[in-house]
């Protein structure tokens, strides 16, 4: 019965087999050099420890001139009637090539034996054109293991004898030698190839080598024993080499369909991600059906993408192939022998077509004569067919996220607040403008009910949760949502929403702060209102004593008439500066030129004007912390005058009912300073600048409590600034704020 010898005609890697291409410092290549000067030696050897002696056995009956020749012959055929196994990258050829070496130890004498299994391989190189660099790493690899055969079975078993125990432990202990010889010589390149130590892959690969050397002996000595005695049975010894070759071969395919379903099922992981789809097919299908080389040209491409089996995972970019020159727009699959690139031998065509399109051809071929079976070329169609479907959604899926990168920047990038909320009422998408509008991050919003991330009154609730309906899908509602941080904005929802089958499917709301638009609504108002009341202020006295005066004038006394004139005057004036105060706020812009200001600058008392301006207020809640002595100060009096009755007017405006406003005055950094602090609810950090602005006004709103036009503090602080002064402002919420005027002290 016949055992082949794992490592019997191993071929090497493709790249090993261009490395005579290559350079010096490649690790196979030096590995194979050594193989083939150990060979050499040993072979030397043999030659010279062994000169002239006989063959094991005696009795052949068979001229040496023809012995030799037949021996040669046999050699070569058992080399050639090869079982391919696939180790990953690294291919493995088992055959009959030991069993022959069997025969040749034992008829032949050592130099007729070692020529017969050289020039055997030999020959089987060339039949098989074999690449040079695995044929030299075959020829060293057998001639070393042959020769230690040779010199054991010599040794041990003698010489001219019959076959005895003693012959038959030579020959078990030399082909023991020469399997443990091969073995370490293959695993040598395995190493390198696989990335495993050489001493792990011997003893993986041991037993199973022992096992069939044992077999490989049995066979040799067998049939050498037939041939002695009994050579009319020799035919009949052609049997179970054939079956144990049929058999191996089974075994062969069962592990190559292992290995291409493994290649297959990463190859549909591969399409279904739809990352480098074309180059994993390349490399993943030339593995699956152990094709030499994978090339694909995609339409409208000159450059060809190709892979080859020394570099299984390098995928390279090149000129298409010219035989794929006319079968760029074949339909069906093509086998080809003819024309090829030197070294290729059989090629399979198929085209890359499938999901409503043409995309290219794909083409696996191999070093082999083997033709692809009918089922191979089947098959490689069709995953023809699956790489086209896989680029068709490949395309879809890149305009897909090309269009939702858009639509997301869009979304991010819209001053309106935009959310999608599911048919669950959670929200899905929640863009950084509506975080800003109510103070809610989109990472605590998504996922969450939008009841549970904004706070409506009661009676607004409705409008909130539920506005749409089948009838109704457009809804445009308004509420007020108070934000974490207590403020709050009213807001404009634009509800736009999807049912089917009278169920929510998804809700799209563009929310729009109309706070700003409140306010200003609320400003004009009470800008006309205070235009109203102050124009109706000093026009009411004027309009009375004018009617006094044309009605009973005759009849007043000079000094009556005189005060209700004075009256008059002083009112009239105090219309004319209001008048004034306004067209100033009309003239002043963002940036003015303080020195167009009319003001009229000169030396006067600041202690004076300060008890003044309290004085003017009237109100038992202003505490004035008098001067010493006189402040003379740079200044236009009625101006300073008019900016500290705004400052204190201010003070008592945002302070409570009981809550005083304090007036002091102090030097410092050489210049003069009228403090006005109030004990209100204070101003926000980042309004510290705003509330100096035309119209600004602190206050929320939705709840705003005080009147005024927001133009005290604007006209305040640019008049101060036309006078070589300034009006600054330090706060602290719900503790209040102090306002300084500062002004230049007098020389």
């Amino acid at each position: 019965m016949t055992a082949p010898s794992p490592g019997a005609g191993r071929p090497l890697p493709q790249r090993v087999a261009g490395a005579v291409r290559g350079y010096a410092g490649d690790p196979i290549l030096r590995r194979v050099t050594a193989v083939v000067t150990l060979g050499a030696a040993l072979g030397s050897v043999v030659v010279v420890a062994l000169p002239g002696r006989a063959s094991v056995l005696a009795g052949a009956g068979v001229p040496a001139a023809w012995l030799v020749p037949g021996l040669i012959v046999l050699t070569c055929l058992a080399e050639i009637t090869v079982v391919r196994l696939r180790h990953g990258e690294a291919v493995e050829e088992l055959s009959l090539y030991e069993a022959a070496l069997i025969i040749d130890v034992l008829l032949l004498p050592p130099r007729h034996a070692l020529l017969a299994a050289v020039a055997g391989l030999v020959l089987a190189s060339v039949v098989q054109r074999r690449p040079a660099v695995k044929a030299l790493f075959n020829l060293g690899t057998y001639t070393a293991a042959v020769s230690v055969l040779v010199l054991l079975a010599q040794l041990i078993g003698g010489t001219g004898g019959a076959l005895t125990v003693r012959v038959l432990a030579g020959v078990l202990i030399g082909t023991l030698a020469f399997t443990m010889v091969n073995l370490c010589c293959l695993a040598q390149i395995l190493a390198v190839i696989n990335g495993a130590p050489a001493w792990s892959i011997v003893r993986d690969e041991a037993r199973l080598s022992v096992y069939m050397a044992i077999g490989t002996v049995a066979t040799g000595l067998i049939t050498t024993a037939i041939a002695l005695h009994a050579p009319v049975l020799l035919p009949f010894m052609a049997m179970p080499a054939l079956a144990v070759t049929y058999a191996y071969r089974a075994a062969a395919r069962e592990s190559e369909e292992r290995s291409r379903s493994s290649a297959l099922l990463l190859l549909s992981e591969a399409l279904a991600g739809r990352e480098d789809v074309v180059r994993r097919f390349l490399v993943l299908v030339r593995e699956a059906f152990d094709a030499d080389v994978g090339v694909i040209v995609l339409r409208d491409a000159e450059a060809a993408l190709s892979v080859e089996s020394g570099e299984p995972s390098e995928v390279r970019t090149g000129p298409a192939p010219a035989y794929l020159a006319g079968l760029r727009d074949t339909d069906a699959a093509v086998q080809l022998t003819e024309n090829l690139p030197l070294g290729l031998r059989h090629a399979v065509v198929v085209p890359v077509e499938g999901g409503g399109g043409r995309f290219g051809t794909a083409a696996f071929a191999t070093r082999r004569r083997r033709r692809m079976s009918t089922g191979d070329v089947t098959l490689l169609a069709s995953l023809g067919n699956a790489l086209a479907v896989a680029i068709r959604g490949a395309e879809h899926l890149e305009r897909l996220t090309e269009e939702r990168s858009k639509l997301q920047a869009v979304v991010e990038q819209s001053a309106e607040g935009i959310m999608v909320i599911d048919g669950a009422g959670l929200v899905q998408v929640w863009n950084q403008a509506l975080s800003e509008i109510v103070g809610v991050p989109a990472a605590e919003a998504t996922g969450r009910p939008l009841g549970a991330l904004l706070e409506v009154p009661a009676a607004e609730e409705q409008a909130l949760l539920l506005p749409v309906s089948v009838q109704t899908p457009r809804v445009a509602t308004e509420l007020t949502v108070r934000r974490p941080d207590g403020e709050q904005r009213r807001l404009r929802l634009a509800h736009s929403a999807i049912f089917a089958v009278g169920e929510l499917v998804r809700d799209v709301v563009v929310i729009s702060d109309l706070t700003r638009e409140y306010r200003t609504e609320r400003l004009k108002s009470d800008f006309i209102a205070m235009v109203s009341h102050e124009l109706r202020t000093p026009l009411t006295p004027i309009m009375g004593y004018v009617d006094l005066l044309r009605t009973r004038g005759e009849r007043m006394t000079p000094q009556k008439r005189a005060d209700a004139l004075a009256l008059i005057g002083d009112r009239a004036a105090h219309l004319s500066r209001l008048v004034e105060d306004l067209l100033l706020a009309s003239r002043v812009g963002d940036h003015p030129d303080e020195a167009a200001l009319q003001v009229n600058v000169g030396t006067h008392d600041l202690a004076a004007i300060v008890r003044q301006a309290v004085g003017d207020l009237g109100s038992d809640r202003v505490v004035l912390t008098e001067p010493d002595g006189a402040w003379p100060a740079r200044c236009d009096s009625g101006r300073t005058v008019q900016v500290l009755t705004n400052l204190i007017g201010n003070g008592l405006k945002y302070s409570a009912e009981d809550r005083t406003v304090r007036v002091g005055l102090r030097r410092d950094d050489g210049r003069l300073h009228v403090d006005v602090r109030d004990q209100g609810r204070g101003i926000p950090s980042d309004s510290l600048e705003k509330v100096f602005e035309k119209f600004h006004r602190v206050e929320d709103p939705m709840t705003m409590s005080t009147s005024g036009t927001g133009l005290g503090l604007f006209i305040a602080r640019h008049l101060a600034r036309a006078m070589g002064g300034d009006v600054t402002l330090r706060s602290t919420v719900n503790v209040g704020s102090v306002f300084t005027l500062s002004l230049p002290p007098a020389s």
